[in-house]
């Protein structure tokens, strides 16, 4: 049997990718700091189950939701700062689970780069946390860019960190595809007007990944990053 291929893809020149929950499963270290700041402010642990609903709109978000138990409430802007301090300082002190890059996802990356195609990594996590999170993992060395939360004027799902990742490995949106997990990927592809692939791995906020994707037009969904970067070598050949 044929294998499927896009021709949506075959012009491709740049692929951009989302980490937590596509590249790494970085959610027990997430967990664990995310604790650490409830444990300072004298709220019990979440598991989880939980943190992972919160985990898609960047660390500001994720703090907000943490410590107000709630999808879209909003700290008063002296607790967030109080928030986010904690939050620094216990990744300075450096107490939890560096994440893990799942299964095939170095080796991936590294078929794309030696066909030819530029590869960045863009993120909502924090830049200088994800340098952090990113150290022994073997994907430093092989991004042409990391795009931060705080790296442009918006984090995902505005188009900014998505067309300052193009810019920055000299591709045009249009023959560009963001690899994500979320509607937040999907999102930040749509509004940057380049292609888009999710994968099943990670974590989109309890929504459906089959209902985003046909809100923001995905070109298909795959179980892996390795999946994902096959078919766009095989769409690209074909």
């Amino acid at each position: 049997m044929t294998e499927m291929t896009y021709p949506q893809l075959s012009n491709i020149k740049g692929v951009l990718f989302d980490l937590d929950g596509t590249l790494m499963n970085t959610l027990p270290g997430l967990t664990q700091l995310v604790n650490q700041v409830r444990d300072d402010f004298n709220k019990q642990p979440l598991p989880e189950s939980t943190v992972c609903l919160y985990i898609g709109k960047g660390i500001p978000m994720l703090l907000h939701r943490a410590l107000t138990d709630s999808m879209d409430k909003l700290l008063p802007p002296n607790i967030y700062q109080m928030a986010l301090d904690s939050l620094n300082e216990h990744v300075r002190e450096g107490n939890y689970s560096h994440g893990v890059p799942y299964p095939n996802v170095v080796d991936a990356v590294k078929r794309l780069r030696k066909h030819g195609y530029k590869v960045g990594m863009v993120t909502n996590k924090l830049y200088d946390m994800t340098i952090d999170e990113l150290q022994g993992s073997g994907l430093i060395e092989i991004m042409d860019v990391i795009i931060g939360g705080d790296s442009a004027a918006n984090p995902k799902p505005f188009a900014d960190p998505v067309l300052a990742g193009c810019k920055a490995i000299g591709t045009t949106p249009e023959e560009t595809v963001m690899i994500g997990d979320s509607g937040n990927d999907s999102g930040a592809a749509a509004a940057a007007g380049t292609k888009c692939l999710l994968v099943r791995t990670g974590w989109n906020e309890g929504k459906s990944l089959d209902e985003i994707a046909k809100r923001d037009n995905v070109i298909a969904i795959l179980d892996t990053v390795k999946d994902a970067v096959d078919l766009i070598i095989r769409s690209k050949a074909s």
